[in-house]
Parts: C-alpha cells; sequence; structure tokens
C-alpha cells in the first residue's frame, strides 16, 4: 500500500518520515558511498525543504515502512536542474508543469523484503513504480523524470514501465548515468497491473485527492 504524505503535512507522520531518512543513510550514504549529508542516522538533503510530495510503501500487516520516493515538480528547485545537468554533455533543460521529478527512490534495506514477482521485481519496487503512475495519472502529469545508473535499466524493464534515455554521462562516479523520461498514460498502469498481480489502487484508502496540474 502507498501512503502518501505531503512535505508540509510531514510533522503529522513522524514515524513514516524518520523510517524513511534513516533508510535513505543506509542506502544512499553507507552502501552507495554518495556525497549525501548524514546527521543522527538520516539522510535529509535542501530539496526536502520544497514541500514535495513522498510516497511511503507501507506494508499492510505489519505498519512498517519498506520502501519511499519523492516527487518534485521541474518548474521548481529540483535536483536535475540544480545539480546534476552541467555533468551532461548533451544540454538537458527539463521544465514543464506537466512533468515532475523523482529522487531518493530506496527499497528500505530492513523492511524491503525478497519477495519478487514472475518477472523478478521486488513487490516494494512494484507498488512504488505503480504508486508513481497512479499518482502521477490522478495529478494530471504527463511524464517523470529521473536520474539512474545503467544498472537500474533492467530493474525497470521488469516493472514494464522504462524510460526513454534522454542524456547520459560517465563524470558522476564508477557507472554510466542516465536522464530518463517515463511516459504516463493508462496503458502503461494496466500493463504493470498485469504484470504484476496488483490489480486494485495501491494508493491508501484516505488518500487526499491531488489537485490536477492539468
Amino acid at each position: 500500500m502507498i501512503r502518501t504524505i505531503q512535505g508540509s503535512s510531514a510533522p503529522m507522520f513522524p514515524i513514516e518520515m524518520n523510517a524513511m531518512f534513516r533508510a535513505r543513510a543506509a542506502v544512499f550514504g553507507e552502501r552507495l558511498g554518495w556525497n549525501v549529508s548524514i546527521k543522527e542516522g538520516c539522510e535529509v538533503d535542501p530539496y526536502d525543504a520544497f514541500d514535495p510530495l513522498y510516497l511511503t510503501c507501507i506494508d499492510e500487516l505489519t505498519g512498517r515502512v519498506c520502501g519511499s520516493l519523492r516527487l518534485l515538480p521541474t518548474t521548481g528547485p529540483n535536483m536535475l536542474k540544480d545539480c546534476f545537468g552541467p555533468f551532461f554533455e548533451e544540454p538537458v533543460d527539463i521544465e514543464s508543469p506537466l512533468i515532475w521529478e523523482c529522487t531518493r527512490f530506496c527499497v528500505h534495506p530492513e523492511t524491503g523484503g525478497l519477495e519478487t514477482s514472475a518477472t523478478g521485481a521486488m513487490r516494494v519496487t512494484w507498488e512504488l513504480m505503480l504508486g508513481i503512475c497512479e499518482i502521477a495519472l490522478r495529478a494530471g502529469i504527463s511524464q517523470i523524470q529521473g536520474v539512474y545508473e545503467e544498472p537500474m535499466i533492467r530493474v525497470y524493464k521488469r516493472t514494464r514501465w522504462s524510460p526513454v534515455s534522454i542524456a547520459r554521462t560517465e563524470k558522476l562516479g564508477k557507472l554510466p548515468v542516465h536522464v530518463g523520461l517515463w511516459d504516463v498514460n493508462e496503458q502503461t498502469l494496466a500493463r504493470m497491473q498485469r504484470a504484476s498481480g496488483i490489480t486494485a489502487s495501491i494508493l491508501e484508502p484516505q488518500a487526499r485527492p491531488l489537485a490536477r496540474v492539468a
């Protein structure tokens, strides 16, 4: 189940937010070795201050948070524009009210589990990807933008929702990094639902309706 949390409402969800920030520290700081700021076991960056929309994957049996990610509009501050853009040889200029940026996609190490589908994708990964697509459709978003390392291409193929790479660089680390765009449409959602076996809405029933941008 996906629970959405608006950044401005984060104080109302202390357990979910603490779990997310601690998992981000473990994954991006400790495991991947990214240059991130970790304080008291939590990874928080300046973009958490711009009222993002968080998607948290909740285990319905235990109530524990097992995955999370962050969405921000490309019309405001975002990581591609401010941090990653200069590393790409091809000009990358994405700014539209119909495109959101996804960052900090994270399967939580202690609670994410190993359950997989016939395609090989983890249950948490499925729920997060389905959540992005369903939320974007509700909000009238046409595309999702993201920066990802090349090995993630295999993971996206397993979920039946692969991005179109629009830029690539080898200047960001040991592995090639891409800027990708994921097209949002009803056909994509239906395809992922069939492949995952998760045919009902993945969003928490009492999720607050999102205002449409288009």
